[in-house]
């Protein structure tokens, strides 16, 4: 099956393109790209750099996939390489390695909503979604099925385990274990029952993680001994915890003892609007009844 091009973009010979590509008007494709089975380019996309997208992945209108890392005194980029089935929205921008050898790498099945920007050298595993506006810097690392929020911020460095999910207007600069909910400044809040169930995790599975999260954030202990008991339990995702607990270069992310002013911030937004409906609702009963 041929290739969808329209007359007005622009496809650098050099490019390889596998069947059943469509590119839309306007866009850019350089010359050391390649494009899999099945890939569409919308309106003004340019995918520039090293860059090779696998098959069925869809590039919203205006995303700059393949650009050169914003570093300063940089003297040569890296490659990109995204996996099959991904869908990247309007204004998407991922990034190459700031390395020769070296690759950003995005997995199978994500979902990046609009203007969300992954950094140089980030690795994005599969299933992952970011919402609107997220920006991840350089070296970050989000595994399977983690949910990210609109507007976060998450440090250079920081990885997010599976399954985590951050809540919107975050800012991430430790390490977030698997399963937990992060909200705010870098504080965990409780675990990701949504995602766990959704995951289809038993209620074992479920309570090892309320385990895991009691004994890092609510019993007061060491990062030592709820270490030592959590790798003394007998689940696997008790393991997975701890195993990545014990692989983090920056440290975890710490309880929910937030600030006054980060109270005020997260809570009273959620209370005005909820006394305001309740207040509405009761303006609009007919006087007498």
């Amino acid at each position: 099956m041929g290739n969808n091009i329209h007359p007005s973009a622009v496809v650098e010979s050099q490019a390889i393109l596998d069947d059943d590509v469509t590119i839309g008007p306007y866009a850019l494709v350089g010359p050391q790209v390649r494009l899999g089975k099945g890939v569409v380019v919308g309106p003004h996309a340019h995918i520039k750099g090293q860059t090779t997208i696998g098959e069925g992945t869809v590039i919203g209108s205006h995303a700059v996939i393949g650009e050169v890392p914003q570093v300063v005194g940089l003297k040569e980029a890296g490659r990109l390489r995204i996996g099959k089935n991904n869908v990247l929205r309007e204004y998407v921008t991922i990034h190459t390695s700031r390395y020769p050898q070296k690759e950003t790498v995005l997995g199978d099945n994500n979902f990046l909503m609009l203007f969300s920007h992954v950094g140089h050298d980030v690795i994005i595993h599969d299933n992952v979604v970011l919402c609107p506006f997220v920006l991840l810097a350089g070296h970050v690392e989000i595994f399977d099925r983690a949910f990210v929020s609109g507007g976060v911020a998450v440090h250079q460095f920081v990885r997010l385990g599976r399954a985590a999910m951050i809540g919107g207007l975050s800012r991430v600069t430790r390490d977030v274990p698997p399963f937990m909910l992060l909200l705010g400044d870098s504080r965990i809040w409780g675990i990701n029952t949504v995602g766990a169930k959704r995951l289809g995790l038993s209620p074992q599975e479920l309570s090892a993680i309320k385990f895991c999260h009691s004994a890092l954030y609510r019993e007061k202990l060491s990062m030592v001994n709820a270490l030592e008991k959590i790798k003394n339990h007998a689940s696997p995702l008790a393991k997975e915890i701890a195993s990545f607990i014990e692989t983090s270069q920056r440290g975890i992310c710490g309880h929910k003892a937030n600030t006054l002013w980060e109270h005020l911030f997260l809570d009273y937004p959620y209370f005005t609007r909820h006394r305001l409906d309740i207040w509405l609702r009761y303006k609009s009963i007919p006087k007498g009844l």
